[in-house]
């Protein structure tokens, strides 16, 4: 707002004075309650591709955090489009129900310059939101630069520089994962340190 005269702004700062002010639901944020540290949680992360993608299984109580499985879901590269679609959502579906996670974590979308190739990626994506949303699976999704910087603190490190940080917070042998299956490891573990990270509040919103 913009007053032509001091006249003009005194007389419109009496009259804010002399009503009361309220406040709008719309659009008024849900209050905030931190999250429970005690409370154990399984937390899948899934490194999302068309022909591999990886994924990562840990409990997490507080600070405590424990391994409890990694892996890839691989298609071959002579299946049309939509068979690797089918296979990746039936590789996650059978994930939930084995392990029964109770949080999943996705990686934000990437930018990329060849159109086919963001649009291969953007629908094993959605392959993958819409089995886990299906089973009632809570998502949330981290920038790649995010999740290497909280466990890696760089958030340029390598694929191979955040499999070693992986070994050393879950304490468990990682040269003989794929890189694909740390990475997503990587991704529960960042969801983990948020957790515990002012109770949580600092959470992004869920997908």
């Amino acid at each position: 707002m913009r007053f032509k005269s001091l006249e003009q702004l005194e007389k419109w700062q009496a009259q804010a004075k002399a009503q009361p002010q309220t406040i709008s639901k719309v659009g008024q944020k849900a209050e905030i309650t931190p999250i429970d540290p005690n409370i154990q949680r399984r937390i899948l992360g899934v490194d999302t591709a068309l022909r591999c993608t990886g994924w990562g299984m840990i409990d997490v109580r507080g600070n405590a955090m424990k391994a409890v499985d990694c892996g890839v879901i691989r298609t071959s590269p002579k299946l049309r489009m939509s068979e690797c679609l089918k296979n990746l959502a039936g590789g996650i579906r059978e994930l939930v129900l084995l392990y029964h996670p109770d949080i999943a974590v996705l990686e934000g979308a990437f930018y990329f310059e060849n159109v086919r190739t963001a649009m291969m990626l953007g629908s094993a994506r959605g392959a993958v939101i819409s089995t886990l949303a299906e089973n009632n699976v809570t998502m949330y999704e981290y920038a790649p630069r995010r999740i290497k910087q909280a466990v890696c603190g760089n958030g340029s490190a390598s694929k191979r520089q955040v499999a070693i940080l992986v070994s050393q917070f879950l304490n468990i042998r990682t040269d003989q994962f794929a890189l694909d299956a740390t990475d997503a490891l990587s991704m529960a573990i960042c969801h983990a340190l948020e957790l515990t990270t002012v109770g949580g509040m600092a959470l992004p919103n869920e997908l």
